[in-house]
């Protein structure tokens, strides 16, 4: 599976938890954020080798979700907690499929947020990076580690 897939699975499982609540934006597109709006941002990294000795070698690939949560600037951190904790638990050890959908048999997992870490160290939980006054927003960005999944 590519990084299209990745990107196609990822944007389409979000769009349909977060449904009409506020604008969302994908990344590349060209829209200006509005106030309580969102933006996704998926960034790839390394690619680590996930299983030894089996008939299909598995290669986790390693990313981060990053969703920019756009709040009114002079409400403070009352106006993007709500939000955040939404984001959080969206993607809090959420297993997908290549289509997007969630599911519990790990055996046709694609992409799963809250990964083990690297040499099988704590799982890696979705936590706010950021958080900032950039007039006339206040800007909070919530990253969500995950692992893609390919056999080869």
């Amino acid at each position: 599976m590519s990084y299209d897939h990745e990107r196609s699975s990822i944007e389409t499982y979000f769009a349909a938890k977060w449904g009409l609540k506020t604008p969302l934006y994908f990344d590349g597109q060209g829209s200006e954020p509005v106030i309580n709006s969102v933006r996704l941002t998926i960034n790839s990294g390394a690619r680590l080798q996930g299983s030894i000795g089996r008939q299909k070698n598995r290669i986790d690939h390693i990313g981060t979700l990053v969703v920019s949560i756009y709040t009114d600037g002079e409400k403070g951190s009352a106006g993007w907690r709500p939000l955040a904790d939404q984001v959080i638990g969206y993607l809090h050890e959420v297993t997908l499929d290549v289509n997007g959908s969630p599911i519990t048999a790990t055996a046709d997992a694609f992409l799963r947020f809250s990964p083990v870490g690297p040499n099988g160290r704590a799982q890696q939980h979705p936590y706010i990076s950021a958080s900032f006054k950039d007039m006339p927003f206040h800007i909070t960005n919530v990253t969500a580690p995950f692992a893609r999944y390919e056999y080869i």
